[in-house]
C-alpha cells in the first residue's frame, strides 16, 4: 500500500496522453489548433484552482502538440516558480527558448541575446544574479553579454539618460524584429507555456506579465499561463494594493482564459473525480471498501462545490493511514459512512467537519454540502413514486443527520420511512448514544495518524 499518490513519469518534449485517463486529448487538440490558426499574439490563462491537473496537462501538451496533434509551432515550457530567484526573468524566458530553437537559427538566436541583454532591469542587477547563482556558465554566451552590458554600464553610469532612454528603444525596436525573423523563417509559430506563475514573488510573477507584453507582443509568438487566477489577482493586490481593481489590471495582459473540464465521457458522463480517484485506489492498493465509499461521497459533493484532484489525494492518502482493523473487521455500513464523512469534510469541509463531529450539524448546510434538497430524498410525491429521488445521496444525508444533526431524525421532514430505523445499520438492536459514534471514530480511527 503506498500513501501518497504517485506521479507519472513525464520526459519533457516526449511524454504526451498517452495514459489519457482524464480525456484531456480533446481539449489538447482544440487548444493546438487554436495556436496553429491565430496569427496575432495572443496570451492565454489555463486558470483552475490549485490541484486540478493544471501543470499535468501542460507538461504534456508541449510535446502532444507536435506529437500527437500534429502542429508546426516550437514549444517551449518554462517553469516560472523555478526561475524568481533572478531579478528579471526575461533572461530566464529567452534562454528556454533559444534552447528549443533549430540550430539552423543560432545565428539570428546570438543576436537576439546580444539585443536582450541591453534590456535587463538592470542589468548590472541581472549581471549580479548570474555570478551570485552560478548561471553564468548555464546561460552560455548571454551570460558573457549580460555581464559586458553590466561592465558598460557602470563605465557609463554618468552618460545622458536621454541617450540610454533612447538606445533602450531602439533595442526594444530590434528585439521584437529578431524574434518575428525567428519565426519567419521556420515559418511556424513560438508557443512559450509559463507555469507556476501564481506561485512566484508578487513582483516576479507581474515581472513576467509586463515582459511578456512589453517585449514578446510579435506576430505568431503566444504564450499559454498556468495560474489560480485569484492568486495572481492577490499578487496584484500585494503591488499595487487592496483596492486596485484586480481583474481589470489582468486583463490588460490575458487575452483569453480556459479551464479544464469537469466531467469527461459523452452522454453518460462521469465526473473528473471518479475516473482518477479509482486510478488512485489501484495504483496506491488501497482497500475498496473504505476507498470507495469515500469515492461515492465525493462524487455527491463535487456536484455543489470545486473538488479537485489534490483534494482526492490527499483523502485516500488519508484512508492509507487508517489502522488496520478498520480494513480487517467487518464493520456495520453506518460506521464506514460515518468515517469517509469524517475523512472527506476533513478535506474539503474543515469548518463541517469541526460541526460532524460534536454533533452540531444544521439540516440545511447538510442538504447544501450534499446537494441534497428535499426533492431528491423524498421518496414519494403523495401516493406516487418521486423520480427525482436519489438513493444515495438519502443514504448520506440520513446517517450524517442521525449521528452528527442538531436535529432527531424523526423531526425533518422529506425523508424515507426507512430512515427512522437508521440505527439498525449501526446496531441491529438500535444505538442509544447517536452522538458519540462520530466522535469515537475521529478519536480512535481518525486523529490516529494526521496529514
Amino acid at each position: 500500500m503506498k500513501l501518497f499518490p504517485q506521479d507519472s513519469d513525464v520526459v519533457l518534449y516526449e511524454t504526451g496522453f498517452e495514459d489519457d485517463i482524464l480525456e484531456r486529448t480533446s481539449i489538447s487538440k482544440q487548444l493546438s489548433e487554436l495556436v496553429e490558426r491565430i496569427e496575432d499574439p495572443v496570451v492565454l490563462a489555463l486558470d483552475d484552482k490549485w490541484g486540478s491537473g493544471k501543470t499535468f496537462f501542460l507538461k504534456r501538451w508541449v510535446a502532444a502538440h507536435t506529437e500527437e496533434n500534429k502542429g508546426t509551432a516550437t514549444t517551449i515550457y518554462f517553469d516560472a516558480f523555478e526561475n524568481d530567484y533572478l531579478t528579471d526573468p526575461l533572461v530566464s524566458i529567452i534562454s528556454a527558448v533559444s534552447a528549443r530553437l533549430p540550430d539552423k537559427q543560432e545565428s539570428t538566436v546570438r543576436e537576439w541575446k546580444t539585443v536582450a541583454a541591453k534590456l535587463a532591469k538592470p542589468a548590472f542587477g541581472i549581471a549580479l544574479s548570474v555570478a551570485t547563482f552560478g548561471a553564468k556558465q548555464h546561460l552560455n554566451e548571454f551570460g558573457d553579454v549580460i555581464a559586458d552590458v553590466a561592465s558598460g554600464e557602470a563605465k557609463d553610469a554618468v552618460q545622458d539618460l536621454w541617450d540610454v532612454e533612447k538606445d533602450r528603444k531602439e533595442a526594444v525596436h530590434d528585439f521584437r524584429n529578431l524574434l518575428s525573423e525567428l519565426t519567419q523563417k521556420s515559418a511556424t509559430p513560438i508557443v512559450i507555456v509559463v507555469d507556476e506563475l501564481d506561485r512566484c514573488r508578487p513582483d516576479y510573477a507581474l515581472t513576467v506579465l509586463e515582459v511578456i507584453k512589453h517585449f514578446f507582443s510579435v506576430p505568431r509568438v503566444h504564450f499559454i499561463l498556468g495560474v489560480n487566477g485569484k492568486a495572481l489577482e492577490n499578487s496584484v493586490k500585494a503591488r499595487y494594493g487592496a483596492d486596485i481593481d484586480a481583474e481589470s489590471y489582468l486583463r490588460k495582459f490575458i487575452n483569453v482564459s480556459f479551464s479544464l473540464p469537469r466531467a469527461i465521457g459523452g452522454r453518460n458522463e462521469a465526473n473528473v473525480i471518479t475516473k482518477y480517484a479509482a486510478k488512485l485506489i489501484s495504483d496506491m492498493d488501497l482497500p475498496e471498501r473504505v476507498s470507495e465509499r469515500c469515492v461515492s461521497l465525493l462524487k455527491c459533493v463535487a456536484k455543489g462545490r470545486d473538488v479537485s484532484l489534490r483534494d482526492v489525494g490527499k483523502v485516500l492518502s488519508k484512508v492509507a493511514l487508517l489502522p488496520d482493523v478498520v480494513h480487517e473487521k467487518n464493520y456495520m455500513d453506518g460506521y464506514v459512512d460515518i468515517l469517509c464523512a469524517l475523512l472527506v469534510t476533513s478535506v474539503v469541509a474543515p469548518r463541517l467537519h469541526t460541526k460532524l463531529v460534536s454533533g452540531d450539524a444544521q439540516t440545511l448546510e447538510l442538504r447544501e454540502y450534499l446537494v441534497a434538497p428535499k426533492e431528491k430524498t423524498s421518496e414519494t410525491i403523495g401516493d406516487d413514486y418521486n423520480s427525482d429521488y436519489d438513493h444515495e445521496v438519502t443514504i448520506w444525508l440520513t446517517a450524517l443527520i442521525f449521528c452528527c444533526g442538531a436535529e432527531e431524525i424523526k423531526d425533518v421532514e422529506n425523508l424515507p420511512s426507512w430512515s427512522e430505523k437508521l440505527g439498525e445499520r449501526f446496531n441491529r438492536f438500535g444505538v442509544r448514544d447517536r452522538k458519540s459514534i462520530a466522535a469515537g471514530i475521529q478519536k480512535d480511527w481518525v486523529e490516529l495518524f494526521r496529514i
